[in-house]
């Protein structure tokens, strides 16, 4: 994952524009900003071809294209951004892997990390690759500067659909699953239900909270990790039984069942 500040960024080419000094870059709504100094505005599909300096939180600075600019499939109001940076022959290769469309996409995002930890700092940004956690979460409908029904943010869901994606169970930060994996996803927030309630491929797998599961009925995948491992090592995860009532009790503000894997 490419983490950028929210700095004054140089604008290298941008293909049908003339872009003078100053031009400030911002991000709002799954897309890049760019105020020239005349006070109009380009937005992302409008960059296309734009090459930026972006300058990491570690002072990094990374040359990083617009290649195309779509809607999502799952939120057509979220904007796939196909990027791309140099690589070590000259030319260019993407900036996010593939992920289960084989799409190597990905959108700015306002915010940083501290950890594992989703900070809601509206003076920086980040690219979150729809293969990853970071993205994944906001195509589930996560958008962490979302405003939800109870007049709260998703951000509660954001950070626990981050530990909810990785099977990262204790909330230290290591994954426990496999890419395409299925998973089914609800919350009370939303009124949603499990699709899969009656599908007995699937079962209960935990509820999340923002640090981590509150407790955990199966691992998703058992060669993994095995549950009894895992409650070895974190036994504040056990719950006879763990179940959709028993995470609630618990705080759970994420709930999923999984396929049942090896």
């Amino acid at each position: 994952m490419l983490r950028v500040m929210l700095l004054m960024l140089a604008l290298i080419a941008a293909p049908s524009h003339a872009i003078e000094a100053p031009a400030k870059l911002a991000v709002a709504d799954s897309r890049f900003v760019l105020t020239l100094a005349d006070g109009s505005v380009l937005k992302s599909e409008q960059l296309i071809g734009a090459v930026f300096d972006m300058v990491t939180p570690e002072g990094i600075v990374a040359k990083v294209r617009i290649d195309a600019v779509t809607p999502a499939k799952e939120r057509p109001e979220v904007q796939l951004h196909a990027l791309s940076t140099p690589d070590e022959n000259g030319g260019w290769r993407p900036v996010c892997d593939a992920d289960a469309y084989g799409r190597k996409t990905g959108f700015p995002l306002n915010g940083r990390w501290q950890g594992q930890t989703f900070i809601a700092d509206k003076t920086s940004w980040f690219i979150a690759c729809a293969s990853g956690s970071q993205g994944k979460c906001v195509l589930y409908n996560y958008d962490p500067w979302k405003n939800a029904p109870n007049g709260g943010l998703y951000l509660p869901l954001y950070r626990a659909c981050q530990h909810m994606v990785r099977g990262d169970y204790d909330g230290r930060g290591n994954p426990h699953t496999r890419d395409g994996t299925i998973i089914d996803v609800w919350n009370d927030v939303d009124g949603e239900r499990p699709d899969s309630i009656n599908d007995p491929a699937f079962a209960f797998e935990a509820g999340w909270g923002p640090n981590g599961a509150v407790c955990v009925a199966r691992t998703r995948w058992g060669n993994l990790l095995p549950l009894s491992v895992l409650l070895a090592s974190a036994p504040h995860l056990k719950a006879e039984p763990c179940d959709e009532a028993e995470a609630r009790r618990r705080g759970a503000v994420l709930f999923n069942r999984s396929k049942l894997q090896p």
